[in-house]
């Protein structure tokens, strides 16, 4: 197993994981007290029961995807990538909601297209954006490739974090799109997303710090054909995801 990730090592990211995995286990133990709950109509909190199981759906999605990329950080065989993803998609179907979950979307959609997940399973992705019906170019644009009878507008619902993208995909060479491509990570990506829960993570907590890695930059390496070596040393950038190394 060799790291992916330049921040942190292998030991940290491999306790972290764990220490998720074993809260993941009381949040589902917790799922079930809950439904036996709302089956016999017994309330035990403020909140009504059906409420607090959501929120706890909640949580199981957010700790799965910590262990997701927690595991790619962490060097581990693109296999148990791969099952951790299938988890999180299970775990995203339950709360998906586009006005609060957006970038978990946009990895859901762009590792299902990296890891050339099967159609039974990115159509359930497909199934919650034509439920909540976003209007937003990236999440158009990576159905597209998987499905090509979907249409792409030209709105973002978040411009200032991946408008660019757009300049990318819309180039016509492919040395001017690595270029943009290569600048975005380089200079808008991570910093424009200040407002994201797991920001400077790697400073405020290491033992909470689990990779910082532009999904949708490698879904669109692969989409546009661009060379995926142009990216290698490039931070943010999953290489081994885009080059399918193990």
């Amino acid at each position: 197993m060799k790291i992916r990730d330049r921040r942190s090592t292998e030991e940290k990211l491999v306790h972290s994981i764990t220490i998720r995995k074993e809260f993941l286990n009381e949040l589902q133990e917790e799922v079930q007290d809950l439904k036996e709950d709302l089956s016999a109509g017994i309330q035990k909190y403020k909140n009504p029961t059906e409420q607090v199981l959501k929120l706890t759906y909640n949580d199981i999605s957010i700790y799965q995807l910590s262990i997701l990329i927690g595991t790619y950080s962490a060097g581990y065989p693109l296999e148990i990538f791969k099952k951790e993803y299938l988890k999180f998609v299970d775990s995203l179907i339950l709360i998906w909601e586009s006005n609060s979950d957006y970038i978990e979307m946009i990895w859901a959609l762009s590792i299902g297209i990296l890891l050339d997940i099967d159609d039974e399973v990115f159509n359930k992705l497909v199934g919650l954006v034509r439920k909540d019906d976003p209007v937003d170019y990236l999440i158009d644009y990576l159905i597209h490739y998987r499905q090509p009878d979907w249409a792409i507008r030209d709105d973002f619902m978040f411009p200032m974090h991946y408008g660019t993208l757009q300049k990318v995909t819309e180039t016509t060479t492919s040395e001017e799109a690595t270029k943009l491509l290569v600048d975005y990570l380089a200079k808008e990506w991570y910093q424009g997303h200040r407002d994201s829960g797991w920001y400077d993570l790697h400073k405020a907590n290491i033992d909470n710090y689990y990779g910082y890695w532009s999904f949708e930059a490698g879904a669109i390496c692969k989409i546009m054909g661009l060379n995926p070596d142009d990216f290698k040393e490039v931070d943010y950038f999953p290489y081994d995801l885009v080059v399918e190394e193990d």
